[in-house]
């Protein structure tokens, strides 16, 4: 199995900054529990599309997880969480700040109980200032963070249209876990991790968007930093070529079979500006095939964009089986984006399908420590289902 096989983890997240993390852990080899309220994640009812009661969103980011559906509202719910915390290496949670402390489930409580546990909080906004307490969603962090502003196009800023502040907040949040829990096999201790998805989006975005803002004094009003070119459009789909020196951009416009199109006294950026315009008007005479043999010749960086029917087929995701199939029990036939990382000896795999609310309640109370009687008592009480 993968690198952290032997890792427990305790899912307190709900949507995606936090389950992507966790599933993440889990694609890894951590033995993930993800514990939720008797409605369950909202995930599992808002979704995009769904199949025989299952959401895309509980499959996409909830697989290789096990699930317990604990109330923490209930009377000594919180004891129950705190006996799972001592045989768990993490806690994931993801509730606006102070809510977990009020329930008694916090840092301070989970620590005293497990000083080696990693305990990593997501927020939107931080855990002080002006906007901690708002509720925040990713076009909200996007627009706030500067995403909008880097993607302007005609004057306006522009959405991306994926939930990129979440993700990227996931991400951060997976490798912390990991820089954690390497600190605490060296040191003997764990630790809080905050994050705030603004920031975690700030530290993504802004090493290149930032790039003529980074020698103070700036001045006001100069536009991110935005070289990227916008696809071109052929005969039968769209190209994007990266030209990014001027030799590039010479050999680009005489494949192109116009040379002349960056010759000129002219300053370079009006060259580039009717050059642009020229193969804007030049790509739909013919193919994508066509356009990018002649580019790739040049040895201009070049590739089709790939559209959500052909990108499954793409020769070089096919090569690195960037996708792959399974059988869902209840949902059928299924397509998954494999973990990234390939490790020569212990690779990610899925290894258990994403759970059913409250589907393996029995099970993990068990695995911690809670008799039969137990747990027999606390379904009675429904501190847990």
């Amino acid at each position: 199995m993968g690198p952290l096989k032997g890792i427990r983890v305790l899912d307190l997240s709900l949507v995606v900054s936090g389950p992507f993390c966790t599933m993440m852990l889990g694609d890894l080899g951590a033995d993930v529990i993800k514990i939720e309220p008797p409605e369950g994640d909202v995930s599992r009812y808002v979704t995009a599309d769904s199949r025989n009661g299952v959401g895309v969103s509980i499959i996409n980011y909830n697989r290789n997880k096990r699930a317990i559906l604990l109330d923490l509202k209930r009377p000594g719910a919180s004891e129950v969480f705190l006996r799972m915390a001592e045989r768990a290496d993490v806690v994931v949670q993801n509730f606006r700040p102070g809510v977990v402390d009020k329930l008694g489930i916090g840092y301070a409580a989970t620590s005293a109980r497990n000083r080696k546990i990693v305990y990593c909080s997501i927020a939107g906004y931080g855990f002080t200032g002006p906007y901690a307490d708002k509720p925040a969603y990713d076009p909200i962090i996007q627009g706030l963070a500067g995403v909008m502003a880097s993607q302007r196009t005609q004057g306006r800023p522009r959405a991306v249209k994926n939930i990129i502040a979440d993700k990227v907040t996931s991400m951060t949040a997976a490798y912390s876990i990991t820089a954690a829990l390497l600190a605490a096999r060296n040191g003997g201790a764990g630790q809080h991790i905050e994050i705030a998805m603004m920031d975690a989006v700030a530290y993504f975005l802004m090493p290149d968007t930032m790039a003529n803002r980074t020698f103070l004094p700036d001045k006001p009003g100069t536009l991110p930093s935005m070289g990227t070119l916008e696809p071109f459009q052929t005969a039968d789909g769209f190209i994007t070529i990266a030209a990014l020196r001027d030799d590039q951009w010479q050999r680009l416009f005489a494949a192109a079979g116009h040379p002349e199109w960056f010759e000129g006294d002219e300053p370079r950026s009006e060259r580039l500006r009717r050059g642009i315009k020229g193969l804007i008007a030049l790509f739909p005479s013919e193919s994508s095939a066509h356009w990018l043999e002649l580019i790739e010749a040049a040895d201009v960086p070049c590739a089709p964009v790939n559209d959500y029917d052909t990108i499954w087929s793409d020769p070089q995701f096919a090569a690195n089986q960037t996708f792959f199939e399974y059988e869902h029990p209840k949902a059928g036939r299924v397509r998954a984006v494999r973990s990234p990382a390939r490790f020569s000896a212990t690779a990610p795999e899925l290894w258990r399908h994403a759970p059913e609310l409250g589907e393996n309640t029995d099970q993990i109370l068990a695995d911690c420590g809670f008799s039969s009687a137990e747990i027999a008592g606390l379904r009675a009480e429904q501190v847990v289902r």
